[in-house]
């Protein structure tokens, strides 16, 4: 579905330089739903806009399957792209033009849209209300690769949910950026991790993610421990 080669990424401010991707090498198959970890500006939203096309690489190529590839990006000021002379109902009747009114207001109520605010015109309803209405629109437009960055954000626990069973049910690939580790939890079937420009790859879901993070970490305080005693040791011999 997807395959990058050699990508790297630095972003210039006056003299300075900040190397956000540094050679990464990576493929997402066919079925993958890989959420993609790091903290906070560890270049996971870069990793999303460079493979929709809307950031260049410094070095390195993307590449996407050869074969009918329709990818759906929901980024998190997505709902700022809304039509918003339009009301809630037509914004998604205008996607699925064949779908009965009981069947959209079924879909916006799963996303916390209901009664009289699926009768209001987009630009009336709030923020949170905004992100969930993309959201419900991404859901629904034909795709094979999601490439979702922070689809939790203003979804409450029904929201999620329904969130969770949509992706569960989906038969293309993803790539999830959230800083919801129990969504992840839910969803993904596959974790990366972006660490000092490094992609790490861990061949499973997040159970597995943390159980390898918890020996990484128990590596790393045994080493330290060695090393204290190193020091110790040799500042007795002095």
């Amino acid at each position: 579905m997807i395959t990058i080669k050699d990508l790297h990424k630095s972003y210039h401010m006056g003299s300075n330089s900040l190397h956000v991707l540094k050679g990464i090498n990576f493929s997402v198959e066919e079925g993958e739903l890989v959420s993609i970890m790091g903290s906070s500006g560890s270049g996971k939203s870069t990793l999303l806009r460079l493979i929709m096309g809307l950031e260049e690489p410094d070095e390195g190529s993307i590449e996407l399957g050869k074969y009918n590839i329709i990818p759906s990006y929901f980024e998190q000021n997505q709902a700022e792209a809304l039509e918003l002379e339009k009301t809630v109902i037509e914004t998604i009747s205008q996607s699925v033009p064949d779908w009965t009114q009981t069947e959209i207001r079924s879909l916006l109520g799963s996303f916390g849209l209901t009664n009289d605010s699926v009768f209001k015109e987009v630009s009336q309803i709030s923020g949170g209300e905004k992100a969930r209405l993309a959201l419900a629109l991404m859901i629904i437009k034909p795709s094979n690769l999601l490439i979702l960055d922070e689809p939790t954000n203003h979804l409450d626990i029904p929201s999620k949910q329904m969130l969770e069973q949509a992706l569960s049910n989906y038969n293309g690939s993803a790539l999830i950026v959230s800083h919801d580790r129990y969504f992840i939890s839910k969803v993904a079937n596959k974790i990366v991790e972006i660490k000092d420009g490094q992609l790490i790859k861990y061949q499973g879901d997040y159970k597995y993610y943390k159980e390898k993070k918890m020996e990484e970490k128990k590596e790393k305080e045994k080493e330290l421990k060695l090393a204290d005693r190193e020091r110790k040791r040799l500042s007795n011999r002095e």
